[in-house]
């Protein structure tokens, strides 16, 4: 059993999920994550996985690969393309996909029906690209089944970050910047915002004081720096309840 779901049995409420980050999200806050992942001694290990499935960006479904509702809101011959190049060996849909409702929403369907469009969507992508398919249910997420629990976005770019592996990294949503298009993932960032500071976030426990972290994983300084800039003038994540930071990977 990870520390995760150890903390999932102990802790009940929203504000008992956000409290038990306090410490780090401070730390964070005071010195920058750069800072703060240096006191993670097995940093390298959250960048060793071999699992090349395609999970959705929920924090309950960390692994390596993501795109919110493995790409159900992504253009689809861009999804498959996609996926065929980097090789990926299954596909999944969840229970609780935020991003199904937003499909939903979007095309004027039942919000209530969500995740079979997610599982619809996962199936046909998955007999596509001749892998298997897979549904992953509340009992197998690393978070609550009402609520999420993310005060951080992962923005990773080297293709191999995966929060779940390390003990001491918070939670958090993951965008596989490395494996979609620059509008997808900034599309992607903005979804994981809003579910985070929405009603099966935080909500208001995400303000000016306790800002919501946006974190760019690069490979070097340069590749930092580049990321950096795209979000910063893609003009979306000017709210004040946001804070941009990021870190390179342990070589």
């Amino acid at each position: 059993m990870t520390t995760h779901e150890n903390q999932s049995e102990k802790i009940k409420t929203k504000e008992d999920f956000f409290k038990a980050q306090q410490l780090s999200l401070e730390q964070i806050y005071a010195k920058g994550m750069a800072d703060f992942v240096k006191k993670i001694p097995n940093l390298s290990e959250a960048f060793t996985s071999h699992d090349n499935c395609i999970y959705c960006i929920d924090e309950g479904t960390p692994g390596k690969n993501h795109s919110a509702g493995s790409g159900i809101l992504r253009d689809k011959d861009e999804v498959l393309d996609a996926f065929r190049k980097a090789g990926v060996s299954k596909i999944t849909s969840h229970d609780g996909c935020g991003a199904a409702v937003l499909f939903a929403k979007q095309n004027g369907l039942d919000p209530s029906n969500a995740d079979e469009y997610a599982k619809q969507h996962a199936q046909t992508l998955a007999q596509k690209l001749g892998v298997p398919y897979e549904h992953i249910s509340f009992e197998k997420m690393k978070r609550p089944a009402d609520f999420h629990i993310a005060r951080i976005t992962y923005y990773d770019n080297t293709g191999q970050f995966d929060y779940s592996r390390v003990e001491g990294l918070p939670p958090g949503f993951i965008i596989s910047r490395g494996i979609q298009r620059m509008e997808d993932s900034l599309a992607e960032a903005q979804v994981a915002f809003g579910i985070a500071t929405g009603h099966h976030g935080f909500e208001e426990l995400i303000n000016d004081k306790n800002p919501f972290v946006l974190s760019i994983i690069a490979k070097d300084e340069e590749e930092l720096k580049q990321l950096k800039d795209e979000i910063i003038k893609s003009g979306k994540f000017s709210d004040s309840r946001i804070l941009i930071d990021g870190f390179i990977m342990p070589v």
